[in-house]
């Protein structure tokens, strides 16, 4: 099946057709639109306004191949090759985590509790893109940031953002499950890690077991805590007095991921779904 012709109405029927099944009638829509704005530098109000408006020869047959991508569910931003999140761009040219809405959330939670701190030291542990860090880093911008990860990926894709975005971030690759930091001390720690089991593979969908990174996303069903683990023990050692730690975790492990952290004040904290989606943890304070 072919695209009809170069008219922005007949590529929506095509894309509706090819994609009918895999995704709603919305999603389908909506990501056209945005094949069609990145590769053909057309505002969607402007493809709203007017559908029958003729793009070139060769932006159609990116589009053609875009939403065959699309019908193998690669990820559309994979496709375009960025994503947006909390109001900075995120490049997404090398092989790491696409940044979720959630972790949106975790980033607005960071911000509004600590947007008026001065001199602030965030540790981001597993930064995969760069997003939390260089998001924080944005809209906390006299506060000292520093991104760690085990993966070349991670950092090169991190580094890419940070010169992308024109911010300055310390970027350092660790294994946090063998490597200690040492002669670091943050207020803030901030962590995504791994924390689907891999027993609940079979409740993700293709789009993301057949593209996305497994090691950013995936954990052992008989040691599925074993990043918390590792990060309260960082804690211990890194992390300053009234300091604090924002986690995204398993909503089906809460309470467990919690009573790791049971030395200080913890907190479960619901996203926009309604399902415990984050830990924030605020350390006593000896003498209190």
């Amino acid at each position: 099946m072919r695209i009809a012709s170069n008219r922005i109405e007949d590529i929506l029927k095509f894309a509706l057709q090819e994609l009918e099944g895999i995704y709603s009638i919305n999603e389908i829509k909506q990501m056209t639109y945005s094949l069609i704005t990145h590769f053909c530098n057309i505002p969607k109000t402007s493809i709203l306004a007017n559908n029958k408006q003729t793009i070139l020869e060769s932006e159609l047959l990116k589009l053609n191949f875009a939403i065959k991508d699309l019908k193998k569910e690669k990820p559309l931003q994979y496709i375009i090759g960025y994503t947006d999140f909390y109001n900075i761009r995120i490049n997404l040219s090398h092989k790491v985590l696409i940044p979720r809405p959630e972790t949106e959330e975790l980033v607005d939670l960071i911000i509004k509790e600590n947007r008026d701190r001065k001199g602030l030291k965030i540790a981001d542990l597993g930064c995969g893109s760069g997003a939390i860090a260089l998001a924080l880093k944005k809209n906390i911008p006299e506060c000292e940031v520093w991104a760690f990860d085990f993966d070349d990926n991670a950092i090169n894709q991190t580094e890419e953002n940070a010169k992308s975005l024109h911010l300055d971030i310390k970027i350092e690759k660790k294994d946090l499950l063998k490597e200690n930091i040492t002669n670091l001390f943050f207020d803030i720690i901030v962590s995504n890690p791994p924390y689907v089991m891999e027993k609940e593979k079979n409740l993700m969908r293709d789009n993301v077991l057949n593209y996305e990174p497994h090691q950013a996303l995936f954990v052992k069903d008989d040691n599925p805590l074993i990043f918390y683990q590792a990060i309260e023990k960082l804690s211990q050692l890194n992390l300053n007095p009234k300091g604090k730690i924002y986690l995204e975790i398993n909503e089906n492990l809460a309470n467990s991921t919690a009573l790791l952290f049971n030395k200080h004040n913890t907190k479960i904290v619901k996203d926009m779904f309604g399902k415990d989606r984050f830990i924030m943890v605020t350390t006593k304070l000896i003498n209190n």
